[in-house]
């Protein structure tokens, strides 16, 4: 059975803008594909393409040694299909000079549209989206509803907000829209908490850090200067723009119960159903600060909840340095765990979910503590690195001080990537050895993408002032996979915030379909399931944000499948084979 929208794409293929999906063979993805190595931890899984792929971006802080603190904490991404034809694309963010002559040709944002072959190219002049502002993160989402994805990014200094026009072109939509959120912000994403249909848009802001009040840190001793604690500067409120459904937007944080103290210093934020209840709620990481969990009502207002249900601070009790997080089913239990990346000296934080909106730390009996007691994590993915069915884990890490070995030689600025591979019991084993990067980086956003539409998923990750790197991936499970991608009718057009439930004859798992995550990061609006050694799916249960549930049954492996809200699924058809 499949739904009335055809499969998407066939293996090697890319996505057309059709309901029914035409395939493209590439030579490129078929070599890569009998390279693959073998299904085994020995062997690398990954190899870093960026290069071969087109993409060679270098991300700039533009530091001048004055250690100011917009520097060390970008950059973000997006991956997505903005012109609509099949084939994922990449938005890489930038820095710029913060003082003095801002007129650097590399200062800009780059947009890198994938071609036919498996090429990227750089089309941001044409696109209109080479925003100039100091890039920290980017998100996007169909606001407007007219079938386009649009783009939002944000910076230091007022964020922008790009139309998509629907012909490989955008329009700046920042005035009209009014989401400007003049402050220091760094992640975005887009999300239906009232179920209208239209997507609101939440937006994290960090600190009030301003040239006028820089501060002076490091070792007054020595005169080494170093990037400063956060704790040296006024917290800023979180933006929340309501979507009026007319291409404006209203900022009413205070309206529906956004916290306005000077508590909450943004960086990360997740957007799923939290506690069960059907409506959608917002994780937000804070900096060394208590993080917060707002709770929806399903109507546009929230209780924020995180002491009562116990994700405001780890099991010690303490508040941590959150930086990126991640939302999914890490144990197959079907309720949504939270995952967020730390400090050195702290470890990244595991939240297990407990069902009726509890939650507990599990991240000692996960073993995810101690293998990232010396890091600094900032981005984070869940993926399901070799289709076996479990979601996987992937973390970069970098230190926010670029001079950090003057103060400690047991501590170092560049960093290794860590994957942490789901054993299918609640614990996780690390085997970063896979990857295939053995240099040291300062990592900062990262996503999960099928780039090369080959059935497994690779990973595209920033640095802080250093390349863009994409890890391809080699894992050559090339059917056992079944990919979803939703259009919503009376939901929101991308389906954000729909739970999708598979089964096999041995499991069953469930997905979720949201918008920000990682590090002021977003992966492309479809869902990845990998399956084993499964053939087919007896049966995928999709559950809309807007309350309506669609069941699929006997999906064949090595497909993915469109999915239009409300549109009864044909019997009898098998997806058309090339």
């Amino acid at each position: 059975m499949r739904s009335s929208a055809e499969p998407a794409t066939r293996l090697q293929g890319p996505w057309s803008t059709l309901l029914l999906l035409f395939c493209v063979h590439s030579p490129l993805l078929a070599a890569a594909a009998e390279d693959a190595g073998p299904a085994d931890h020995s062997a690398h899984r990954f190899i870093e393409s960026s290069a071969r792929l087109g993409i060679e971006f270098t991300h700039r802080h533009f530091g001048t040694g004055e250690k100011y603190m917009p520097e060390n904490m970008a950059p973000g991404l997006v991956v997505f299909d903005f012109d609509g034809d099949g084939l994922l694309d990449i938005y890489l963010v930038q820095g710029i000079p913060l003082l003095g002559d801002r007129d650097v040709p590399e200062a800009v944002n780059k947009l890198y549209r994938q071609t036919p072959e498996g090429i990227f190219v750089d089309v941001t002049a044409r696109a209109g989206v080479g925003d100039s502002g100091y890039g920290m993160g980017a998100s996007f989402g169909d606001y407007d509803r007219d079938g386009d994805l649009d783009l939002y990014v944000t910076n230091y200094g007022p964020n922008a907000l790009f139309r998509n026009r629907g012909d490989g072109t955008f329009e700046d939509a920042t005035a009209e829209a009014h989401v400007e959120c003049p402050l220091w912000s760094v992640s975005s994403g887009f999300f239906d908490p009232d179920r209208d249909g239209d997507l609101d848009l939440y937006v994290t802001n960090y600190l009030d850090f301003a040239f006028d009040n820089h501060k002076w840190c490091g070792n007054a001793q020595t005169g080494e200067r170093a990037y400063c604690h956060p704790d040296v500067y006024n917290a800023i409120p979180d933006c929340f723009f309501r979507n009026e459904g007319d291409g404006r937007f209203t900022e009413v944080s205070r309206e529906v119960g956004i916290v306005l103290t000077p508590d909450g210093v943004g960086l990360g934020v997740a957007f799923a159903d939290l506690d069960g209840d059907g409506n959608q709620d917002i994780y937000v990481a804070n900096d060394a600060r208590m993080n917060y969990l707002y709770l929806g009502d399903g109507e546009g207002r929230f209780t924020e909840s995180s002491l009562l249900a116990g994700v405001g601070f780890n099991a010690s009790g303490a508040a941590e340095s959150s930086m990126g997080v991640e939302i999914g089913d890490l144990d197959g239990d079907a309720l949504v765990d939270i995952f967020l990346t730390h400090l050195d000296e702290q470890t990244n934080t595991l939240y297990r979910n407990l069902g009726e909106g509890m939650f507990l730390d599990s991240t000692d009996a996960a073993g995810l503590g101690p293998p990232s007691l010396p890091w600094v994590g900032f981005g984070t993915v869940f993926f399901d690195h070799d289709n076996d069915g479990d979601l996987d884990i992937f973390v970069t890490n970098g230190h926010i001080i670029d001079n950090i070995e003057l103060f400690d030689a047991s501590r170092a600025h560049r960093q290794p990537l860590q994957l942490y591979d789901n054993l299918g019991d609640g614990r996780f084993a690390e085997i970063s050895e896979v990857l295939g990067v053995d240099d040291v980086l300062v990592g900062r956003g990262a996503v999960g993408a099928d780039l090369d539409r080959d059935g497994d998923l690779d990973i595209v990750m920033m640095q802080n002032d250093g390349p863009t790197l994409v890890l391809q991936n080699r894992h050559g499970s090339q059917a056992n996979f079944l990919g979803v991608r939703l259009q919503g009718r009376q939901s929101n057009p991308q389906g954000f915030g729909a739970s999708l439930e598979l089964a096999t004859r041995d499991w069953r798992r469930v997905r979720l379909l949201h918008s920000s995550t990682s590090y002021a990061s977003q992966g492309p609006a479809e869902t990845h399931f990998g399956l084993g050694t499964a053939k087919f799916a007896d049966e995928l249960v999709v559950r809309w944000p807007a309350g309506r549930v669609q069941r699929l049954e006997s999906l064949r492996a090595g497909f993915t499948y469109t999915l239009t809200e409300g549109v009864a699924p044909l019997s009898g058809r098998e997806p058309q084979e090339e």
